[in-house]
């Protein structure tokens, strides 16, 4: 393979690559070079999540996803992973490592949400959101990062607006993400010693199952209104757009530490 892309020779990986904002960021990835591995899972613990049931097909999807990066001329391993359970964690780790020698990306991108009030949130719908938001994030960078000290690599990690805001329905939801940058913050400073960056993506509103779950039960108008209302630039954003500032943070060696935005100007309205 060539390395006169940008992330020529490097091997990547993204968790939750089944959805929409992993199946951008891996593309992203493919596109400037990176040979991907695409991890998701088909049956989760809880039917706690966008989908309302266990049986979520992430991995299924990934087949999809796969044969997106393959067509850009890199290679696509599909690894089949829980990342709230660390054997799973560390067997996709080991993994990666055996079929591609080494880690230079991880994106930390797979994540869940449901919307209920903290009065009626039962126990394991609050555990299941920060199993998979918090600890999945916490696990797999545990199991990468000897790896991503041996190469100077990276973290990006799928944070969200919620991260700074606080919202009605999603108490859960918006602590796992403060979490999540809080981690980020903290990781950075561990790891910059060794020469690993760690920085996360903050997504505004994102056209996939997990906004619709928040948006559809609580707002009469339809989704094309809500995005012209509360986003100052009119137009929700792409998985894409999550791609391409992943590409960003994994080419910048001097960026660390850092959470971007990328949600058209929706916190500009509400700060």
């Amino acid at each position: 393979m060539s390395t006169d892309s940008p992330l020529g020779g490097k091997v990547s990986i993204v968790t939750g690559a089944g959805g929409q904002i992993g199946e951008g960021i891996a593309v992203e990835l493919a596109k400037a070079g990176s040979d991907v591995v695409i991890a998701d899972v088909n049956v989760l613990d809880t039917e706690y999540n966008q989908q309302s049931s266990k049986e979520v097909g992430g991995a299924k999807r990934a087949e999809e996803v796969a044969a997106r990066v393959e067509e850009l001329g890199r290679r696509a391993h599909i690894v089949e992973c829980d990342v709230t359970h660390a054997d799973q964690v560390s067997a996709m780790v080991e993994e990666t490592v055996s079929e591609f020698g080494g880690i230079d990306v991880l994106c930390n991108n797979a994540g869940i949400i449901t919307v209920d009030s903290v009065e009626e949130m039962k126990e394991g719908e609050w555990d299941s959101v920060m199993d998979v938001n918090v600890k999945g994030v916490f696990l797999v960078s545990q199991a990468a990062i000897p790896h991503l000290k041996e190469s100077n690599g990276t973290i990006i990690n799928t944070a969200s607006i919620a991260g700074s805001i606080g919202a009605a329905g999603l108490a859960h939801y918006c602590a796992s993400k403060h979490a999540v940058l809080g981690f980020t913050k903290s990781l950075s400073l561990e790891l910059a010693g060794d020469d690993v960056t760690v920085n996360a993506i903050c997504p505004g509103i994102v056209d996939t199952p997990m906004w619709n779950k928040v948006l559809t039960p609580t707002l009469e108008e339809d989704y094309k209104d809500t995005i012209e209302r509360v986003i100052p630039l009119g137009r929700d954003q792409s998985p894409e757009d999550m791609g391409r500032l992943a590409v960003f943070f994994a080419t910048n060696r001097n960026i660390t530490g850092q959470s971007v935005v990328v949600d058209g100007g929706i916190l500009q309205n509400v700060i």
